[in-house]
């Protein structure tokens, strides 16, 4: 007879969260199988609309803070939750629906819903807790919905033009605006979809998310980053209708093509640069 094997107390620990770490890789290989069609479309989107930019790096951010997590996700204490298996089936049937009406933005749904459904089935509650902020970027990925886009479009489009409108006129520009569309002397401005600053005001939101996370511990300080992104976003974007105006006159080349994504950029890292300095003055006064 083979003498039995009696593991020491670290030993028995070691094993016991080894065990959902290996659960965890054959969920993760049966999810992607099963939802690899949106996770495809999903790539594509991110790797070629110029309105996913920031999505592109929101997969790589979520895994690298789920890394750093590692020690937290699975312990000797981790429960499983049979709530879990609720949202497995809730993915499921939701995964059912998008596939029968094709709709990629029920698909990506039905993944999240099993995602978090086979944490809580691995470890419970606690490790849910511990990968919740990951998964909160995970949603970055998702596009605007059209029916939202369009909601949020207009008005942006409306304010942006207004705020160019008052400060064109502030320098001295003669101005006339008829709801989106700019008129002045030597040109005519039209604040388009892509310059209302839905695209600006979204990746800021996720780059000054990101911030908050590793540069402030504060709750009340993160909330307060991610809510400046807003106003941030709103007036440096109608500072770049109003510098396109500005350099139409003095330098129309500068108003189209590489040089007005340039100044895209510019305007969007000085947008960063405001939250950081309201961070920081934040930070001063509260101490």
């Amino acid at each position: 007879m083979t003498p039995a094997t009696n593991l020491t107390a670290p030993e028995a620990t070691g094993a016991r969260v080894k065990a959902p770490w290996r659960c965890a890789l054959v969920l993760a290989v049966f999810l992607g199988v099963c939802y690899w069609p949106a996770i495809e479309r999903t790539a594509v989107l991110l790797a070629f609309s110029e309105d996913m930019a920031h999505g592109f790096f929101a997969p790589f951010v979520a895994a690298y803070i789920a890394w750093l997590k590692r020690s937290e996700i699975f312990t000797a204490e981790s429960r499983p939750s049979a709530w879990g298996l609720l949202l497995l089936a809730l993915g499921a049937l939701v995964g059912v629906a998008a596939a029968i009406g094709g709709s990629t933005t029920l698909a990506r749904f039905a993944f999240m819903f099993s995602l978090a459904g086979a944490i809580l089935v691995l470890g419970g509650a606690a490790s849910l807790r511990a990968l919740a902020f990951p998964l909160v970027l995970l949603f970055y990925t998702f596009p605007i919905p059209t029916v939202l886009y369009a909601e949020i479009t207009l008005p942006l489009q409306l304010l942006a033009s207004r705020l160019s409108e008052s400060t064109l006129e502030a320098l001295g520009y003669s101005v006339l605006r008829e709801g989106n569309v700019l008129y002045l002397s030597f040109r005519t401005l039209s604040v388009e979809e892509a310059c209302s600053g839905i695209r600006s005001l979204v990746s800021l939101s996720f780059f000054c998310l990101v911030y908050a996370y590793f540069m402030e511990r504060r709750r009340a300080l993160q909330v307060f980053i991610v809510a400046a992104s807003v106003p941030a976003a709103i007036l440096l974007n109608s500072w770049r209708v109003t510098l396109t105006g500005i350099l139409a006159e003095k330098r129309p080349e500068w108003t189209y093509g590489t040089a007005h994504d340039v100044l895209g950029w510019v305007i969007f890292a000085a947008g960063f640069g405001v939250v950081f300095l309201l961070h920081q003055t934040a930070r001063r006064l509260r101490r």
